[in-house]
């Protein structure tokens, strides 16, 4: 079976935080990230259809300058996975806070563009 996506995968870790019902933070790493979500690295397992908030930090094309992004993930599969000795988590997103979704897009799209040399033609 051929996956199909609407944009690709890019590999990347980065750290990023998980803001639990009792406020208190759960630090995990991104495996790779996409236009429609990522695929998070964990010590702890999460269950499919769960909700969450997350921050991380992308780089602003426009301003130059490392910003907080807020967004809520819905989780889609957990599994754990030997190699890494960890579960990974797919998420999607579900909605990001303020400007959030545009300062990804770019900051995705100036991945993938110094990546690949190509464009993900969203603004």
């Amino acid at each position: 079976m051929q996956e199909r996506r609407a944009s690709p995968r890019i590999k990347s870790r980065q750290k990023v935080g998980v803001v639990l019902s009792s406020g208190d933070v759960h630090y995990v790493w991104t495996y790779d990230i996409s236009l429609g979500g990522m695929q998070l690295l964990s010590d702890y397992s999460a269950d499919s259809g769960d909700t969450l908030r997350v921050f991380f930090s992308a780089l602003d094309t426009e301003t130059d300058q490392y910003v907080r992004i807020y967004a809520r993930i819905q989780v889609v599969r957990s599994v754990y996975d030997g190699s890494e000795r960890c579960f990974r988590i797919g998420v999607e997103f579900v909605e990001f806070e303020g400007n959030g979704r545009s300062i990804y897009n770019r900051y995705l799209d100036s991945r993938l563009y110094s990546r690949y040399g190509q464009r993900l033609g969203v603004g």
